[in-house]
């Protein structure tokens, strides 16, 4: 099997896996967007959803619509849910939202801006065969604010490797379309560091062809840190990375 072959698997499988978590509802021309797109999203929402213990436990299910008004900053100014806000679905349901890193969009700017929805389904069957895949646990602790890596007491960490470099030269898998093209480059990516230690809203600032975004991507979510801390808490952390993909009858650097 080839590896763009196998990467398209890769990302349907993933979608097959986390699909039917989140569902995006625009009744706005101007509705916001996730930062990494719809797939994006539903990664997010499945990897960091903690199903309420009691309502697992009892195998309860239940669909929650969040009503969210976006700003074109991509800050979030109001949030409420469908049912009451004081049930547990309701509450991991917001919090979840607020993982969300939303798009800057100037045209928005000057724009009637509506609240659009959010559905987040709650099913016990398909939470625990995602929960079975985890290397490593949501942590629900503290806040949503996303630090700097400046502001950290203790900084984020790879688990098992000295650097992302590093880590990056054993696994990566150079795709099997951009080697038949000749093709060369740089993608760069910003992220967010969970409190778990994995990455979300993957956002593709410098591109590439070939299958080299996805493949970066790829290895992104694949890889485990240890959380950055403030206080002796884990905290959400900016990052970035460039990886440069030199096909090897290029001299591209």
């Amino acid at each position: 099997m080839s590896k763009s072959i196998t990467i398209l698997l890769f990302f349907g499988l993933s979608r097959l896996l986390f699909a039917q978590q989140v569902d995006f509802y625009y009744n706005s021309n101007y509705p916001a967007k996730p930062i990494g797109g719809i797939l994006d999203a539903e990664y997010l929402i499945a990897s960091q959803m903690v199903y309420p213990s009691y309502e697992l436990t009892n195998k309860e299910d239940a669909i929650v619509f969040i009503s969210a008004k976006v700003l074109w900053n991509g800050e979030i100014e109001t949030i409420s849910s469908n049912i009451d806000s004081t049930s547990a679905f309701s509450k991991e349901a917001v919090r979840l939202v607020f993982l969300l890193d939303w798009k800057t969009d100037l045209i928005r700017k000057d724009k009637k801006i509506e609240p659009q929805q959010i559905k987040i389904t709650f099913n016990p069957r398909k939470y625990s065969r995602i929960h079975r895949k985890r290397d490593n646990a949501p942590r629900t602790i503290g806040n949503s604010m996303v630090h700097a890596k400046s502001q950290l007491d203790k900084r984020i960490e790879l688990i098992h490797y000295k650097s992302l470099n590093e880590y990056t030269r054993e696994n990566i898998r150079y795709p099997a379309l951009a080697l038949q093209q000749t093709i060369s480059g740089t993608v760069k990516v910003r992220f967010i560091i969970e409190k778990n230690g994995k990455a979300s809203n993957f956002d593709v600032v410098q591109t590439t062809a070939g299958g080299c975004n996805e493949e970066t991507i790829r290895l992104l979510k694949a890889v485990r840190w240890e959380p950055g801390m403030i206080n002796n808490k884990p905290v959400r952390v900016r990052s970035e990375y460039s990886l440069s993909f030199v096909h090897p009858g290029n001299t591209y650097r």
